[in-house]
């Protein structure tokens, strides 16, 4: 599976890749349809999120790793971010979402999240845990987060660690909040990557990060 360490390499596993980032559409759809073929089946199960006419599959690893699991999504917690999500007109532009157990970076920059407009399909990297820094603008309909819809989740105690409030008319919320309300489905055959860069970074949850994706590589994700 994709790695960005193995496009700057000139090791053999990278002798046929190309050595930019930036043109490595190709490979990365490839392997999300490879992914996504039926020889998978036995890493990954599917599960399914509805809301009125929206269906949202849910792919997984079938493997549940034996440590620390906080740091790794799963459809339960997926469901869960979707139940309280403002906007759900939103889940038009996903069919699929696809949980990929490897931490995936470079230096302070890691990988988030991939976006494939075409077939919409949203896929979760592992990552360390942050918000997006957002703008709340009440009832004036603005802005991404805004109305009555918003107003009740920020004050649902249930909702805490999705979305957070300053005494500014700003939000913090989770990447896959913001990840919903930013992608957009078209024609095109292209894929948005989202990468997150942090000026430091937690030892200990880098480290645990590693564990899990090392763990998962080794049993074939």
């Amino acid at each position: 599976m994709f790695d960005i360490k193995e496009y700057y390499e000139s090791d053999s596993r990278s002798r046929n890749a190309r050595p930019d980032i930036v043109n490595i559409d190709d490979d990365l759809s490839h392997d999300i349809n490879a992914l996504l073929s039926s020889r998978f089946d036995n890493l990954y199960r599917r599960d399914r999120y509805k809301h009125g006419d929206s269906s949202i599959e849910i792919i997984y690893p079938g493997l549940q790793f034996p440590g620390n699991n906080s740091l790794l999504m799963n459809p339960d917690r997926v469901r869960y971010l979707l139940s309280f999500y403002p906007n759900k007109a939103d889940f038009y532009h996903i069919d699929k979402i696809v949980i990929r157990p490897r931490f995936i970076e470079i230096g302070n920059i890691e990988l988030v999240s991939l976006y494939l407009r075409k077939k919409k399909i949203l896929v979760l990297y592992l990552f360390h845990p942050h918000f997006y820094h957002m703008r709340y603008a009440g009832h004036d309909g603005s802005e991404e987060f805004s109305g009555p819809d918003m107003d009740v989740v920020m004050n649902d105690r249930l909702t805490d660690d999705i979305v957070r409030r300053d005494d500014s008319p700003d939000v913090h919320v989770h990447p896959l909040w913001y990840l919903l309300s930013v992608v957009r489905s078209g024609g095109e055959d292209t894929i948005d990557k989202f990468f997150m860069k942090k000026a430091t970074l937690n030892d200990r949850v880098y480290e645990v990060l590693n564990d899990i994706s090392l763990y998962y590589s080794r049993h074939g994700y």
